[in-house]
């Protein structure tokens, strides 16, 4: 397999995209962006994987924003799903956050969708029923993007465990490494998978340098160890964030 290993974004670099609803999101938010570090480890335009810590809504919104690459983002699936999202975004959002209840938060949830729906899909979300079984919709609209030389974000912790109570960071599943295993499987590009943490209180998104998927011994087990190891990886970058973050405190 072959890699590419040409840093290709410059810090501070905003690169127009094909997505005009993408690039104005980014220029009408663009001042709440965090500071980026280690952008000169994107080694191609494409095709990639980055992988995130979610820190709630923070880590998705702060990444998109942060990042001056087209990404293509994991959701969830009942998000982008008309006859499902009213209901996500009242168990999420309006009655956790905005305190409504009943057939009101209901109906304010139903109008968000209305919007957050048309958005999503304009943006080029990537719906995922992560808790349906193998995902067979969402994994291939993936492959078809890697093969376009498109880049994944994907945000793979698992929402059911608790959080750490250091790093409010989830134990990561491990789709995105199979979604390795099938993408290496059908090509010959080794695929750059690169760490990414992000922290509220030094307002920073962290990239790492790429790790590869290597298929080696059991399946299963490879697909595991891969999981853990960008896990690990995604942990310290957080935690040397949260140390620089506190002693300027």
């Amino acid at each position: 397999m072959r890699a590419s290993g040409t840093p290709i974004v410059q810090a501070g670099e905003r690169r127009r995209t094909d997505s005009f609803v993408y690039d104005l999101v980014c220029f009408l938010l663009g001042s709440f962006s965090y500071d980026v570090i280690g952008l000169e480890n994107i080694e191609s335009p494409g095709p990639a994987i980055l992988i995130s810590n979610h820190l709630g809504p923070t880590g998705p919104i702060e990444t998109v924003l942060s990042i001056p690459i087209r990404l293509y983002p994991w959701t969830i699936g009942e998000m982008s799903d008309p006859i499902r999202a009213p209901r996500y975004m009242y168990d999420d959002f309006v009655h956790p956050v905005l305190h409504l209840g009943g057939r009101l938060g209901l109906s304010v949830a139903t109008f968000l969708t209305k919007i957050s729906i048309p958005l999503f899909n304009s943006i080029g979300v990537v719906p995922i029923d992560r808790f349906g079984g193998f995902t067979a919709d969402g994994f291939r609209h993936s492959q078809r993007l890697l093969h376009e030389g498109k880049n994944l974000l994907i945000f793979p912790e698992d929402s059911t465990l608790p959080l750490d109570p250091e790093t409010a960071i989830r134990h990561f599943m491990p789709g995105f490494a199979t979604l390795c295993s099938l993408f290496q499987r059908e090509s010959s590009y080794q695929l750059p998978v690169y760490p990414v943490a992000v922290h509220s209180g030094a307002q920073t998104v962290v990239i790492g340098k790429a790790e590869y998927f290597h298929p080696q011994g059991k399946h299963h087990q490879a697909i595991e160890a891969f999981a853990r190891q960008m896990e690990e990886r995604v942990t310290a970058q957080y935690l040397e964030l949260k140390r620089n973050a506190e002693s300027i405190e």
